[in-house]
């Protein structure tokens, strides 16, 4: 398994040195972007540290501390976090930070609740979403089993390993690292495919796509998704030369997704688009004659990369 170093940083730590933090090994940080239901509470650092940290080629995500009371509460926490990250583009996802003593006596069913209002609002808007939580809540405060598997979870336990599987690992709170005054939480990273694989790939892809690149970015993979349908493989009937991604576009995301084993988020990165496209020279391949010319060739192969892109005279 794959372990990738991270460490997390709030205002507490003062002004970090991402330079020296990058030299020391360092390459992915999660930053307090802020707490509670208002765009004002954001981080006093947040600003600075995301500037400096993307400066220095950090892989960065971001967690919102939480002091909601019910599910209400959860989404306008989630609507304060999506105010202070717009125009701001993540490697990592927004994570939900429930660890707060007040909310303790909701009990689980509400706890979980508010922390899939948050994380669903966050994904609606086309960012991925997890939970933050110490190993104690997982345990007797959040339903691990609906989140685990559906969300990424970050859990913070500091013992010699995690008892519950997460995507990330929060193994102390008292690490040192060069460029960081005091402690500073330290983390390991499970799962790789919690990486957007660039820039270009984070998580407001869903956005770029409803934009579009003069549109080619969403056609290219509503053609993709048509090209499935057509094999008998998921079920989207997409309007000619309509490139924007709309509830139905999203739907078979979705139901591809499912089929593919992801997230059902109906956010489009590089692996998913990489999976499909697998998955559908694959089928092709068990039936080989793609141009019906009654033979299996290398112009098969041209007929599906020309079927692909869209151009229909194969």
């Amino acid at each position: 398994m794959t372990e990738i170093k991270c460490v997390d940083v709030s205002e507490w730590q003062g002004k970090v040195d991402f330079s020296k933090v990058k030299a020391s090994g360092t390459d992915c940080v999660i930053l307090r972007a802020g707490f509670g239901r208002e765009a004002s509470q954001v981080d006093a650092e947040f600003e600075r540290n995301y500037k400096n940290a993307k400066a220095e080629g950090f892989k960065v995500g971001v967690y919102w501390y939480s002091y909601a009371v019910d599910v209400v509460d959860a989404r306008k926490e989630a609507e304060a976090c999506i105010e202070v990250l717009k125009g701001k583009s993540f490697e990592l996802p927004v994570f939900y930070d429930m660890e707060d003593s007040s909310q303790i006596s909701l009990g689980k069913s509400v706890l979980t609740n508010m922390a899939k209002a948050f994380m669903d609002k966050l994904i609606k808007e086309g960012f991925r979403a997890g939970v933050y939580a110490n190993a104690n809540w997982f345990e007797n405060y959040l339903d691990y089993k609906t989140l685990y598997g559906n969300y990424f979870v970050w859990l913070a336990q500091y013992n010699v390993e995690p008892e519950f599987k997460c995507d990330i690992w929060q193994y102390s709170s008292s690490g040192t690292v060069n460029g960081i005054s005091g402690n500073v939480d330290m983390n390991i990273i499970y799962n790789e495919k919690l990486l957007a694989l660039n820039v270009s790939d984070n998580i407001q892809v869903r956005d770029k796509l409803k934009k579009g690149d003069k549109g080619i970015d969403v056609l290219c993979l509503k053609y993709m998704l048509q090209v499935a349908s057509d094999i008998g493989v998921g079920n989207f009937d997409m309007t000619a030369g309509n490139a924007s991604f709309g509830e139905g576009t999203e739907k078979a995301v979705k139901d591809w997704q499912k089929i593919l084993i992801f997230n059902q988020t109906g956010v489009v990165d590089k692996d998913f688009v990489n999976k499909l496209y697998a998955k559908i020279k694959e089928s092709y391949a068990e039936t080989g004659d793609v141009n019906a010319d009654g033979k299996v060739n290398v112009r098969d192969v041209t007929a599906l990369q020309k079927q692909i892109a869209g151009i229909t005279n194969v």
